[in-house]
């Protein structure tokens, strides 16, 4: 029995992981217990997840569909047959007819991103469609007009905060930092404040000193207010904003908005929201942060906007305990500019900016089934189910019908791998070997761990990147879109072989970030492989990152103009109406699920095997509900069959469906199918209302009704 360390995928935390493999079986997992971030904790997602390896559903060969039939193909007929109905398309109907959607499958993985989207670009289409834009590409456009770059990303100082304020988040359960249920614990300990804007009464909230549970979609108008309040009082950082900011007089010169006005469009007491106002301005350091709760709601962008330049405003940006920014390990800017090129690219349909390297994956279905020559025709889904995570899931499972050319690569035959010409089946993560470099956000500190490969695949199941490597080859396009790296990694395949080792110095993740590291890496490959537990490639240097800002005016820029002038188009949301008098959310985050993730986790399903709609007891009880009954939820989109879970922690006028469910696996051979699982929540979601800034979807704050299902 050997032990070995890596981490885990399933979420952005990357705890680290001690695992113990017996020929070749995984047969004991547990939090690595001198992992320097997450010392042994490991959530139950992560302790069950090496049962997908041996899970009976997943995919152990390449199949192709021919009408309903499902039949296995071996590899290189596989990519010969996929390439050759690229190149037809691409003759007939150009380039961007071939789109990608990358999915968050692959949570932690660089390698498989890098892979997918230098194929495309190879193939001289920039349709790539990631699910950063589903989740929070908001956030890197406030950050490249506040900061001056998109992966500028800040993330709170928890362990020295004084005041930690959070906008639509529960990390107690999404564990999106890697010990973050240990520092929040600490919070109290040490006599620092949390306070919580939520309109349920998360698992993080009942931790709160103050929880605010104000009406979904409302947080940018409590916002103008707590700006109205500090600017009145003089509680701004007057030093800070002349020092190191520029556009703070434009905020100021907003027209103001009151508390009481704010209490009746938030729903919640004036006293309240100048009580967190207060709290917030006089701490002595303080952090103000932004999660997905605000990030699919109306104007996302807007309110991490006012989020993000509260922290400015009461001088809590680079310092102690407050924001910090994490340069990581590799520049994540500057190795963006390199795939994607300096090209200011708008989006097919809206106009919406490129941002993550992505358009808006909401905008597929539509680029899909548009009239126009230009309309996508091949769709490459990766480590993503799309069928269950887009908004108005109806007009997806149309559009599909219209492709000529669907690949899927994924773990599982999902709902979206159902429709797919071609189904090629990926590596767990327990696999590969791979490196996390992409969202250094999510750590204290420039941190980096090797990914080791602690099993080996079933003999035909293939890691992502060597499908997309032998993919490029196919198609005579250079890996990665890089013709220097590709003709140097075939020199050494063709050296590799002269010496008896044949993959020696051929393309695989180790060459590739020996290279990599080496060239413009803060921490040094072989360091990496001699520390399996990660390295500290460095500290934070509070105070730096405010020397290099990239704004023309190399100071924070607090108010963008067009931020500004978008604000003062804001009108309140309309009152509840008799058609639709609740407001839906349906981001809720589970202990048990991860988005559409997990379901051949038996372990896990039994815990949890659907979602149910949860409703305040008051609003129950209008409608006649009881607890467990089957009710039918209805928007302007669509309607859907679930059960209510009748409850007292989430505010009346507002019902909560966790999406990510409704799911149906197959097996393309056993013909084994799992009986459906929950009730999709994109049944009611729509794809055309999206933020005007960045083109993220409205998950939130969706007018519906609820009762009793029909007969």
């Amino acid at each position: 029995m050997a032990t070995q360390y890596t981490h885990c995928d399933i979420c952005l935390a990357a705890c680290g992981m001690e695992v113990e493999v017996e020929e070749n079986r995984i047969v004991a997992l547990r939090g690595d217990k001198d992992h320097p971030l997450t010392r042994g904790f490991l959530c139950p997602k992560g302790m069950a997840s090496h049962e997908m390896v041996s899970d009976p559903l997943r995919l152990r060969h390449p199949y192709e569909r021919t009408g309903s039939t499902w039949n296995r193909i071996a590899w290189p007929e596989a990519y010969r047959k996929i390439s050759q109905r690229l190149r037809d398309l691409i003759s007939k109907h150009g380039k961007n007819s071939v789109a990608l959607y990358y999915g968050g499958g692959n949570a932690t993985s660089s390698v498989n991103y890098m892979l997918a989207d230098g194929f495309l670009r190879a193939l001289g289409s920039d349709r790539i469609y990631n699910v950063l834009t589903l989740e929070f590409t908001n956030r890197y456009l406030v950050m490249e007009k506040m900061y001056g770059k998109q992966f500028h990303v800040t993330q709170p100082d928890l362990d020295q905060t004084d005041c930690l304020l959070i906008f639509g988040s529960n990390p107690m359960v999404s564990l999106d930092h890697p010990g973050i249920v240990a520092s929040l614990k600490n919070l109290n300990r040490r006599g620092a404040k949390l306070i919580v804007v939520d309109p349920r009464k998360t698992e993080t909230a009942q931790m709160a000193d103050i929880h605010v549970d104000l009406l979904p979609g409302t947080d940018l108008f409590m916002l103008r207010a707590v700006y109205t309040h500090i600017f009145g009082k003089g509680l701004q950082d007057k030093e800070f904003l002349d020092k190191h900011c520029v556009g703070a007089e434009l905020l100021q010169q907003l027209p103001p908005v009151s508390a009481e006005e704010a209490s009746r469009i938030c729903g919640v007491p004036a006293e309240t929201i100048l009580r967190v106002a207060d709290e917030f301005a006089t701490a002595r350091s303080a952090s103000a942060v932004c999660k997905l709760g605000v990030n699919v709601s109306t104007n996302c962008t807007l309110t991490y906007w006012l989020v993000e330049a509260l922290n400015a405003v009461t001088g809590n940006v680079d310092k102690p305990g407050g924001l910090l920014f994490n340069p990581g390990i590799l520049d994540m800017n500057l190795l963006s500019k390199v795939a994607a090129g300096f090209k200011k690219r708008k989006s097919h349909i809206g106009g919406f900016p490129y941002l993550s390297n992505s358009y808006p994956a909401s905008e597929i279905s539509r680029a899909i089934l548009m009239d126009s020559p230009d309309r996508v025709r091949a769709l490459i889904v990766d480590a993503g189910d799309p069928a269950l995570l887009f908004p108005n899931s109806s007009r997806f499972e149309e559009a599909v019908d219209r492709l000529d050319l669907l690949v899927s690569v994924d773990i599982y035959m999902n709902e979206t791998a159902q429709k797919a010409d071609f189904v090629l089946p990926a590596t767990n993560f327990f696999e590969k070997d791979d490196l996390y470099i992409i969202f250094p956000d999510h750590f204290p500190y420039p941190f980096g761990q090797w990914k080791h490969k602690v099993v080996d695949p079933p003999e035909e199941v293939k890691p992502e990147w060597e499908i997309f490597r032998e993919l490029s080859r196919h198609m005579g396009v250079p890996v990665l879109n890089q013709w220097p790296m590709e003709f140097m990694f075939r020199g050494g395949e063709v050296l590799g072989k002269m010496l008896g080792t044949p993959d020696r110095f051929a393309f695989d993740p180790k060459n590739y970030y020996r290279l990599l590291l080496g060239a413009m890496g803060k921490v040094k490959f072989g360091k990496l492989m001699k520390n399996p537990h990660g390295v500290k490639a460095g500290d934070i240097r509070f105070g730096a990152a405010l020397k290099r800002m990239a704004t023309p005016s190399k100071k924070i820029e607090v108010a963008p103009a067009e931020f500004v002038e978008a604000l003062k188009q804001v009108a309140p949301p309309p009152d509840p109406s008799d058609r639709f008098p609740l407001t839906l959310i349906t981001g809720e985050r589970s202990p048990h699920t991860k988005n559409t993730q997990l379901r051949g986790v038996t372990s896990l399903t039994k815990k949890q095997s659907g979602n149910s709609l949860r409703i305040n007891t008051v609003d129950a009880a209008s409608a006649s509900i009881r607890d467990g009954d089957r009710v039918k939820v209805t928007t302007e989109n669509g309607a859907a069959a679930v059960q209510a879970n009748v409850t007292e922690d989430i505010r009346p006028g507002v019902v909560s469906l966790t999406h990510g469910w409704g799911r149906r696996l197959f097996h393309p051979e056993t013909q084994t199918t799992v009986e459906q699982q929950g009730t999709n929540a994109n049944l009611l979601t729509g794809d055309e209302n999206l933020d005007e800034l960045c083109g993220m979807p409205v998950y939130n704050a969706i007018p519906c009704a609820v009762g009793p299902e029909e007969g």
